[in-house]
């Protein structure tokens, strides 16, 4: 198919999307994960409890908490779809869980305890712009910064989205692969790394999310391995990678195809 057919085809999937959510309140699925969070997990519980917006699930999936954590989750039982507090395999297996558990058909948004939405009618700002595969808006950091995107520039810009404040069909999760267990701190950079190639999120540079920098990806501890995780992604994913270079006529014949594939399945705008 040549540009025009492709775009042509594009803009009909999307004029469709547009349509169907003028009509539909999408599912929102948050997932927090936590671990020993009870200084902050109640703050980000009812941030999502308090939204205007009424067509959320929320679930919660701690680590396996020794603190008040569990107390914490248990008081916000009535409003929690789904919860559990078992020892897990780090940060993406926390993802994983949460996110098989979340509704087919939903948008997922990973807001981690300590995070919070920016206020309690900010869903129902956003949800008139989720009418595509991948929704990205901002996040503020509690120290002041901001993270996000304000326009497109390259497709690596897209890999640095931030989680807290993308919004995700599961359809992409079920089509792509979930997190990565072997990325303890950048399985975020990761995912999108392993995505963008086919799928362009939609950028919204309005204010999500309140991030707590505090997080384990923060830590001087933790310096290192973000730093290696990196390293790691760009060899794999950004034409550093031996393999790409050497097949690099069969990973474009891949590309294609999967890039089909998601318009066939209204994916891909």
């Amino acid at each position: 198919m040549d540009n025009n057919g492709i775009n042509s085809a594009t803009n009909s999937i999307k004029a469709k999307t547009k349509n169907r959510f003028d009509t539909e309140k999408p599912l929102i699925s948050i997932i927090t994960v936590v671990y020993n969070g009870e200084k902050h997990l109640e703050e980000t519980i009812r941030s999502v409890i308090n939204q205007t917006y009424d067509n959320i699930e929320y679930i919660v999936i701690d680590g396996g908490s020794t603190d008040r954590t569990v107390d914490i989750i248990q008081k916000y039982d009535h409003a929690i779809k789904y919860w559990i507090s078992e020892k897990d395999y780090g940060i993406s297996d926390a993802f994983n869980k949460g996110i098989a558990k979340a509704s087919e058909n939903s948008y997922i948004q990973l807001l981690n305890a300590g995070d919070t939405l920016i206020s309690s009618t900010v869903l129902s700002e956003l949800v008139p712009h989720l009418d595509s595969s991948i929704v990205s808006f901002k996040t503020l950091s509690k120290s002041g910064r901001f993270i996000g995107l304000d326009t497109y520039r390259t497709q690596e810009d897209f890999t640095r989205l931030p989680h807290q404040s993308t919004f995700v069909k599961k359809e992409v999760y079920t089509l792509f692969g979930t997190y990565s267990l072997g990325y303890k701190i950048r399985m975020d950079y990761e995912f999108f790394s392993r995505i963008v190639p086919f799928i362009v999120p939609k950028i919204e540079p309005i204010i999500a999310v309140v991030f707590d920098s505090t997080g384990i990806s923060s830590s001087l501890k933790h310096k290192f391995r973000f730093e290696a995780e990196g390293v790691i992604i760009e060899f794999l994913y950004f034409n550093r990678s031996i393999f790409r270079v050497l097949y690099l006529p069969v990973w474009r014949t891949f590309k294609s195809t999967i890039a089909t594939l998601l318009r066939i399945l209204g994916l891909r705008r």
